[in-house]
């Protein structure tokens, strides 16, 4: 069977800090850890929660459905982001396009659950 294919489209926050080479080096030589990651620390306390509440969203999806299913995060501040909004006229994140036809926005666990299930069921 083939995986279904789901494209997330939501801000994702990035930090800024050093490569996983340094991180690496810098860990082994027991020097300062807060090197490591900064800026996440910037964003407004809501985008924090969405963004971690979203990541736990995809990583139980991903448990749950294992090789069933192919996840996609796409950043609509990236330039594929931006033609996604576009094509598929995306306003409100998180918005799930399931095997490339828009499928659901927002929060609604079980509106996911219910097209990842029946697509899981035509497959």
């Amino acid at each position: 069977m083939k995986p279904i294919q789901l494209q997330v489209i939501a801000p994702v926050l990035e930090g800024y800090g050093l490569c996983n080479t340094c991180e690496l080096l810098f860990s082994e030589a027991k020097l300062d850890s807060g090197l490591v990651e900064r800026g996440l620390d910037e964003y407004p306390p809501d985008w924090i929660q969405d963004y971690q509440r979203l990541s736990e969203w995809l990583v139980d999806l991903s448990v749950r459905y294992g090789h069933h299913i192919l996840i996609k995060v796409i950043d609509p501040q990236s330039l594929e982001g931006f033609f996604k909004c576009l094509r598929y006229r995306v306003r409100r994140y998180p918005a799930f396009i399931v095997e490339g036809q828009k499928q659901a926005v927002g929060w609604d666990r079980e509106e996911l659950e219910a097209i990842l299930q029946s697509h899981v069921a035509a497959g």
